[in-house]
């Protein structure tokens, strides 16, 4: 006898109970599964209660990035924006500063603040505040962007909110127009062998591999010397230990001061006059954000390392 379909374990298990051929421990074992299958069921169509139906129609951003990456998808998708991160609008860091309307609101730290903005889709960092996202998860659908260190990362992410936003032809062109512009950065860089090193300096800081700054760095030209020392992500380093690498170019990013102030108050550092970049002047000042950029601008920011490089090689 075959039993009855049901929705219930227990009535599955009673009606097992009358086969003769399976032992105790096999119905046993049987119902456990009809358990869990009913379970994963019961977890999927949770699930699904707060999954889009298509692309979304009212998005929320929670990182820079996707404010940036909102922006950059054009007129369509930024009509659909209802809410930003608090630093949309923070020129060191965000290369579409001041282009978002007013209108748009920017949302603070209070998660009920975004849900009453009734977005069905939140974009969300791997670093965001875990209790911010926990606050969300199960109302509205989520997505989290998860590495964000450099070229390959950025393309990921793009290609992620394209489809969830339902742009992913204006993704595909953004990723078409990168990978052009790299391969034309790339196509200038002098010859490998020909190639200076080169460290970012943020007194007291330094980028190696894996790291935005480095994949700008490789693609205008140069050898990112914290890499080549071992040195992964963002790192302490003391200023002798800086100056015992002595690399050939040294760059500052010039935050809230005139870039030239920049470039002086790196050179009156203690210590730091004995650099030969600093003696020679190849000492690139960086306007904010692009050193801290970790979209389509970092290709801004290999194009502005490059151009130094390419008039001192030149000469």
């Amino acid at each position: 006898m075959i039993p009855p379909a049901s929705s219930s374990p227990f009535i599955a298990l009673s009606s097992l109970g009358s086969l003769s051929s399976l032992s105790s421990l096999g119905r046993l074992l049987l119902a456990l599964c009809i358990s869990l299958t009913l379970a994963a069921c019961r977890g999927d169509a949770a699930r699904e209660s707060t999954a889009a139906k298509g692309p979304a129609k009212r998005i929320a951003s929670r990182t820079v990035f996707a404010d940036e990456v909102l922006w950059q998808l054009g007129e369509e998708v930024q009509a659909r924006v209802v809410g930003l991160s608090p630093m949309a609008d923070d020129a060191r860091y965000s290369t579409v500063a001041g282009r978002w309307p007013a209108s748009t609101p920017r949302v603070g730290q209070n998660p009920e603040e975004l849900l009453a903005l009734a977005p069905d889709l939140v974009i969300v960092a791997s670093f965001s505040a875990p209790e911010y996202r926990a606050a969300i998860e199960d109302k509205v659908r989520v997505l989290v962007l998860e590495d964000f260190t450099g070229f390959d990362d950025y393309l990921a992410n793009l290609a992620q909110i394209g489809e969830a936003s339902g742009a992913t032809e204006a993704a595909g062109r953004m990723r078409d127009r990168f990978v052009a512009r790299r391969a034309k950065l790339e196509a200038a860089r002098p010859p490998v062998d020909q190639r200076p090193t080169i460290i970012a300096w943020d007194y007291g800081y330094v980028p190696g591999a894996q790291t935005s700054f480095d994949d700008a760095a490789t693609t205008a030209g140069f050898v990112n010397l914290a890499a080549r020392e071992g040195l992964e992500g963002h790192q302490r380093l003391d200023a002798e230990q800086l100056v015992a690498w002595d690399p050939a170019w040294i760059v500052v990013g010039c935050g809230e001061l005139p870039c030239a102030e920049a470039r002086s108050k790196l050179a009156a550092q203690p210590g730091l006059g004995k650099l030969n970049a600093v003696a020679q002047g190849q000492i690139i000042t960086i306007p904010a954000p692009y050193l801290a950029t970790t979209g389509e601008d970092m290709l801004e920011l290999a194009a502005r390392l490059q151009a130094p490089l390419l008039g001192a090689h030149a000469k």
